[in-house]
């Protein structure tokens, strides 16, 4: 999946640089080159932000040199649907559909262009 940086999102175009190349590890653990092709961005950058990335625990180094979603992004997580209250609501519902299926179950909760995952 591309997510090339070609504009701003945010007007703050170091922002946007480090969100795509955090997207880019969303599928999956990429190499530099593969951050680059996925983001668009000059090996340079792309190398500079995967080092910020890796300092600030959003990104981790694994199996050589490939970049993962890191560690940190847990405790944003969440943090960020504790604050959900339909995240809330809907756990007793999806345990419920869970023990019924022996299926695993997710709330996905959509804001603005983005689809967010949660369970």
């Amino acid at each position: 999946m591309s997510r090339m940086v070609n504009e701003s999102l945010s007007g703050v175009g170091v922002l946007d640089k480090a969100v795509a190349v955090l997207g880019a590890v969303e599928g999956g653990a990429r190499t530099l080159a593969e951050l680059v092709a996925e983001t668009g961005l000059s090996r340079a950058t792309t190398h500079r932000l995967a080092a910020g990335l890796v300092a600030h625990g959003l990104l981790r180094r694994g199996g050589g040199s490939h970049y993962l979603p890191g560690l940190r992004l847990i405790s944003l997580g969440r943090a960020a649907t504790a604050e959900l209250p339909l995240s809330g609501a809907a756990e007793p519902v999806l345990e419920r559909l869970r023990d019924a299926t022996g299926e695993s179950v997710q709330l996905y909760v959509r804001e603005g262009a983005a689809t967010h995952t949660h369970g």
